[in-house]
C-alpha cells in the first residue's frame, strides 16, 4: 500500500510538473508573438509616433526610418530613394494617388501599406497607432513641406505591365557598368541584399528569379512582395543596368 502510495504520489508530481512546464512553454510562446506586434515598447525615447517610425519588425528587421526620412535620419542611404515623412498626413496624396484626400490621413500617409507589405507585420495598424504616426509626421514638418510629392514611376496606382516591357528594352540595350553598379548596390540594394543583411543576398536571391537584366528590372521598377520598387530618377535606367551587371558578375563567381 506505501509503495502504492508513493507510486500515485510521484505520477502525480511528474503531472503537475509536465502541466507547468507547458503552461510556461505557451506563455513563452505568446510572449513571443506578442513581441512582433507589440509597438508600445519605446524604441527611440521619444513619442508613440516616433516610437512607431524607428520600431524594427521582428519579421524582417526593417523600419520605416530605414527608407522614409523624418529630417535627421538622411545618413541612412535608402532615405534618397523615397518620399520623406515630413508632413505626410497633411498631403493631398500619396502613393501617386493611391490615396487621396481624407484615405491619406486614414493610412497614415500610406504606412498601412508599408506596415503590412513591406514589414511584413501580421496585424495591421491600429487607429491609435494611425493616429501617433499622424502627429509625429505633423510635428516633424517645416514650412516647405510638400503638399504632394510627385515621381515617374510605372508602379503606382496600379502596376503597369504594359509599359514595363518598354522600360526593360531601353535597360537591356545599355552597357552595364559593373564597378559603378557594385556602388549603386550598396546604397540602394546591400540594406537587404548584403553581405550582412536579414533578407535574400546576392547571389541567393537569384535563385527566385531569372538572373538576368529584365528581371532584374521587373522586380526593381515594379517591386516585388516586400521589396519596394523604386521610381526614376532617383534610380535611373543607368543605374539599374549598372546594378544588373554588377549582380550577374557576381552571382557568376
Amino acid at each position: 500500500m506505501k509503495q502504492f502510495f508513493v507510486y500515485a504520489l510521484s505520477v502525480f508530481l511528474l503531472s503537475a510538473m509536465l502541466v507547468s512546464c507547458g503552461k510556461k512553454e505557451e506563455k513563452l510562446t505568446e510572449n513571443k508573438e506578442k513581441e512582433k506586434t507589440d509597438t508600445s515598447k519605446k524604441i527611440s525615447g521619444g513619442s508613440p509616433g516616433k516610437d512607431l517610425f524607428y520600431m524594427k519588425s521582428a519579421e524582417n528587421n526593417i523600419a520605416c526610418a530605414d527608407c522614409h526620412s523624418d529630417g535627421t535620419n538622411t545618413s541612412n542611404p535608402l532615405t534618397k530613394y523615397f518620399s520623406n515623412i515630413q508632413g505626410a498626413s497633411k498631403r493631398t496624396s500619396t502613393f501617386m494617388g493611391k490615396f487621396k484626400g481624407e484615405e491619406v490621413a486614414l493610412n497614415a500617409g500610406g504606412a498601412t501599406l508599408c506596415w503590412q507589405e513591406y514589414m511584413r507585420m501580421k496585424t495591421p495598424l491600429t487607429p491609435e497607432q494611425i493616429q501617433s504616426l499622424n502627429s509625429y509626421y505633423t510635428s516633424v514638418a517645416g514650412k516647405d513641406s510638400p503638399s504632394e510629392i510627385k515621381y515617374e514611376t510605372i508602379a503606382l496606382p496600379v502596376k503597369d505591365k504594359a509599359k514595363l516591357k518598354g522600360v526593360q528594352s531601353v535597360i537591356i540595350a545599355l552597357k552595364g557598368d559593373a564597378v559603378k553598379g557594385e556602388q549603386t548596390f550598396k546604397n540602394a540594394c546591400a540594406f537587404c541584399h548584403g553581405e550582412n543583411s536579414t533578407v535574400k543576398k546576392v547571389p541567393s536571391m537569384l535563385e527566385d528569379f531569372e538572373g538576368n537584366v529584365k528581371s532584374i528590372t521587373f522586380n526593381v521598377r515594379l517591386g516585388d512582395g516586400a521589396m519596394p520598387f523604386f521610381h526614376a530618377p532617383a534610380l535611373s535606367d543607368q543605374d539599374i543596368a549598372d546594378v544588373a551587371a554588377y549582380i550577374m558578375q557576381t552571382s557568376s563567381k
